[in-house]
């Protein structure tokens, strides 16, 4: 049976789903969470079991093999509860929504929250960063070798969700995947998804997303070599322009 869980500015109409892990996956700088988010529905056969919505989302659905579905769903499987968006989430709803979601944790006692976002970084150590709400979190991140980002801002969701589940005192933590550009970064988030993995005992493959970051790497590498091919070299009399 679905239950509502309502507030001002949005619903979640969900199963109960009791003592889980809950996870959030919502798109930002290199769409790591929605990319990972993806992935573990599809590799551990999650079960949607319901959505969230409100009146201030977007006009849109989801086509998923042609189906449409509701763009931010939610998902089971694997004692894991998996809050899944696909457009990312007006900063107007934001408050609400967090709320919404700490109080259905609290009704079905989940044991933490990890949520996934990115770091923009001007070379690649190929290293998932990590923050938590609490320093006995924080103790656990450190004990898996997960460098600590000491300083800086958590935007939109995942920032949210860790104060308010301080507040409830509810663990939380968020990985942080390395992205060099705004451009969505499978391999980025793959190296996030190894990290899941170590933190709670998965075998996830990231496999397809590697094929598919070097499937892009491929192309823009292609076309970075097109580009250098068509570019004719300037006079010493022609001024270039920039912008």
């Amino acid at each position: 049976m679905k239950v509502e869980t309502k507030n001002e500015s949005c619903t979640i109409v969900s199963e109960e789903i009791e003592n889980a892990i809950v996870l959030e996956g919502s798109p930002g700088l290199g769409l790591i969470g929605n990319i990972v988010g993806w992935l573990l529905v599809d590799d551990l056969k999650m079960r949607e079991i319901g959505y969230i919505d409100s009146k201030y989302f977007p006009p849109l659905a989801v086509l998923y093999r042609g189906v449409a579905i509701h763009p931010f769903r939610i998902y089971e499987g694997e004692g894991l509860v998996l809050f899944l968006s696909d457009f990312i989430l007006p900063s107007s709803v934001v408050y609400d929504m967090t709320n919404a979601m700490v109080k259905w944790m609290k009704r079905n006692n989940s044991k933490e929250l990890i949520t996934f976002n990115s770091v923009i970084v001007r070379q690649k150590s190929h290293l998932v960063a990590g923050a938590a709400n609490s320093k006995d979190a924080l103790k656990r991140l450190g004990k898996l070798d997960i460098p600590i980002l000491p300083f800086g801002n958590i935007n939109g969701i995942s920032g949210t969700l860790l104060t308010r589940c301080a507040i409830e005192n509810i663990p939380a933590s968020c990985l942080f995947g390395e992205i060099l550009t705004p451009y969505p970064d499978p391999r980025a988030a793959a190296e996030v998804v190894e990290v899941l993995n170590k933190m709670l005992g998965l075998e996830v493959d990231t496999e397809p997303l590697l094929e598919e970051a070097q499937a892009i790497e491929s192309r823009l590498k292609k076309l970075a070599e097109k580009v250098h091919k068509t570019e004719t070299p300037t006079t010493p009399t022609e001024t270039p322009i920039y912008m």
